[in-house]
């Protein structure tokens, strides 16, 4: 069927796009990092189901490695991986430190009269979240790793 059949096999292609870009020992990291203990059982099944998911995928497709087909975009995203595994990295830690009951903000930097007056585009930004319950530097961290990560992976994510 997947030779046969065009619509089948673009929709098969896209799918192995998407596990392409999967990465299940980010997504244990992530659990090891921000999940409860009860529910790590619950994402070891979905690592589980991925990988039996995906050879089922290349089963269907008759590929023996995933993008088999696709040489191209598996080198350009084997280029980018590192750059977005290094983001999953610092996005799960930023995560990690955001929850942290115990970590308390005990200072924040005082942006002065002559900055804000200086540069309205800042004094604007500063308006819109005057008091950032997370500590100078997080919450943009976090932004940024979301972007970043969402640029790396394109049209998943």
């Amino acid at each position: 069927m997947y030779n046969q059949w065009p619509f089948f096999r673009v929709t098969i292609d896209l799918v192995e796009m998407v596990f392409a870009k999967g990465d299940p020992g980010i997504a244990s990291l992530y659990d090891k990092l921000l999940v409860s203990k009860e529910l790590c059982p619950f994402g070891e099944r979905l690592r589980s189901k991925y990988e039996e998911t995906k050879g089922f995928l290349l089963k269907v497709a008759g590929h023996k490695d995933i993008l088999e087909g696709d040489p191209y975009l598996k080198q350009r995203l084997r280029l980018r991986d590192s750059y977005i595994t290094t983001l999953n990295v610092l996005q799960a830690y930023t995560l990690k430190q955001i929850r942290d009951p115990d970590y308390h903000v005990k200072m924040r930097p005082h942006l002065s009269k002559e900055f804000m007056e200086s540069s309205k585009p800042a004094a604007e930004l500063v308006k819109l979240n005057p008091k950032s319950e997370y500590a100078p530097g997080l919450e943009d961290t976090l932004i940024l790793t979301m972007k970043g990560i969402a640029a790396g992976m394109q049209n998943t994510g």
